[in-house]
């Protein structure tokens, strides 16, 4: 039996869960779906010290630490890396442990266990989060020893788009892509090709991001063919090299804003390019007056997502006339 995959946003929420109960957990997911980020984001959001070790780049005595003699007899040295202060409060996060050696890993049993290593005690305020990638997907993955996994629990994270499209809002990721994986959500991400393959860049979440930062620095599409190809792969580079022509020829996006255009493109992928176009230049309520006017032309499915995508950018529109209006009547399609 398949376990069941969440998203990034019910990740949160089970990470909080664990945290506040002490209980190991091992996030597995593909590489650059956001694991480290969401672990880094929750210990800032808590106030928590973050240490990050990569386990797979460890020997098993970097984390018992050296022998030295003391009163003729032998002591372990911690490493440096491990929290010291009983005090203090944090996560430890153990990354790639399933890509570490097998003397690491069963060096990790009795930190997960027992928060013991050798003669180092972990602080009883520090929580102990471990995180790796799948083994289908193609990198040095070892499978992890029974003891082990039975001393944790384990959240298997997905890649999903509506998670992915709040974190783009907040975080202002090019609306070319917002737009083109509105439009194309299956390759938010891929599966990792085959050593074969020429090309073995794939699409996830972290190259969108590397992509999206690329773009907003030099928008002639044109002149960034090659590096398209090399960051999300040949296939989805084409298609998103397309659809950002169809975004190019929207109706006038300032115009729409300022409630003086009531053009609305007609194929799908345009209505995609343009809600992400708009959302990208909307900047105050006035503004989204005059959106909750201009909606009232698109298909339903477009009206209800750009509002949706609306108070995810800004919360205080929930606060006008126009949305209550707005709610009466599409409410109903609220998921």
């Amino acid at each position: 039996m398949i376990t069941p995959a969440i998203g990034t946003s019910e990740l949160y929420k089970q990470l909080k869960a664990l945290l506040d109960a002490d209980i190991p957990c091992f996030i597995h997911g593909s590489p650059g779906i956001g694991k480290s980020y969401i672990v880094n984001d929750i210990a800032k959001r808590s106030d928590l010290q973050l240490i990050d070790v990569r386990l797979s780049q460890l020997d098993a005595v970097d984390l018992r630490g050296i022998p030295t003699i003391k009163n003729e007899q032998t002591k372990w040295m911690p490493p440096i890396f491990l929290p010291s202060d009983e005090n203090s409060k944090g996560i430890l996060f153990l990354d790639e442990l399933n890509s570490a050696p097998l003397s690491v890993q069963a060096a990790i049993y009795q930190l997960v266990l027992d928060r013991k290593i050798g003669e180092y005690t972990l602080p009883k305020g520090w929580r102990i989060i471990c995180a790796g990638n799948k083994i289908n997907d193609k990198g040095i993955v070892f499978k992890l020893p029974s003891p082990l996994i039975n001393r944790m629990v384990h959240i298997v994270l997905e890649a999903k788009y509506d998670d992915f499209k709040g974190w783009a809002i907040k975080n202002e990721i090019h609306p070319f892509i917002i737009g083109f994986l509105g439009f194309r959500p299956d390759l938010l991400s891929s599966e990792v090709p085959s050593s074969t393959e020429t090309n073995p860049a794939f699409c996830t979440p972290r190259a969108w991001n590397m992509l999206s930062n690329i773009i907003k620095r030099n928008e002639e599409i044109a002149s960034l063919h090659p590096i398209i190809y090399g960051t999300v792969g040949y296939g989805a580079a084409i298609e998103f090299i397309s659809f950002v022509k169809v975004y190019k020829t929207l109706p006038n996006i300032d115009a729409i804003l300022e409630g003086k255009s009531e053009m609305v493109p007609n194929e799908p992928s345009a209505l995609y390019a343009l809600c992400a176009a708009i959302i990208e230049k909307y900047s105050n309520k006035e503004q989204a007056v005059n959106l909750f006017l201009y909606v009232k032309h698109l298909p339903v499915e477009f009206n209800v997502m750009l509002i949706k995508d609306l108070i995810v950018k800004d919360e205080d529109i929930a606060e006008l006339e126009a949305f209550d209006a707005w709610m009466e009547q599409y409410g109903q399609y609220i998921i």
